[in-house]
């Protein structure tokens, strides 16, 4: 069955033992998983799952730096996760933000060109300035 990561009902954020579950779960799937950091001129590779394991458990510790509290991982379903959305606290925006902020990293059992456009997933380039200083810089 096939998810768009943009419109898919996922279960919500885990808890931090969650996530530790999820990495086991992914370490003994025995699958090839893909990743893609969604802001980041889209660098993405394929990994077995040992390296898989390996790689969300490496993000885990980099954000229970920033974060002891929360995860900030999703998933689309706690019981047969394929798809897994990472978001970075330093890149999820303020409390009082309009918008869905855009996941840091997936990682999924599917290709990322099927689970979504990622295009819609990096941040926008506002147009260098014009201004005074610009002119005379």
């Amino acid at each position: 069955m096939s998810y768009k990561a943009d419109t898919v009902a996922f279960s919500g954020l885990l808890q931090w033992e969650d996530v530790e579950k999820l990495i086991d779960g992914v370490k003994n799937s025995g699958s090839q998983w893909r990743y893609v950091y969604t802001q980041v001129e889209d660098e993405k590779g394929e990994i077995k799952a040992d390296k898989a394991a390996d790689f969300l458990k490496a993000r885990m510790e980099e954000i229970k730096k920033l974060d002891k509290i929360c995860g900030w991982f999703y998933v689309h379903t706690k019981d047969e996760p394929s798809i897994i959305k990472i978001y970075h606290p330093r890149m999820s925006g303020g409390g009082c933000s309009l918008t869905t902020p855009p996941p840091w990293i997936i990682v999924s059992k599917e290709k990322p060109e099927d689970i979504a456009d990622l295009e819609s997933y990096k941040p926008l380039v506002k147009p260098a300035s014009k201004g005074l200083f610009k002119m005379f810089g």
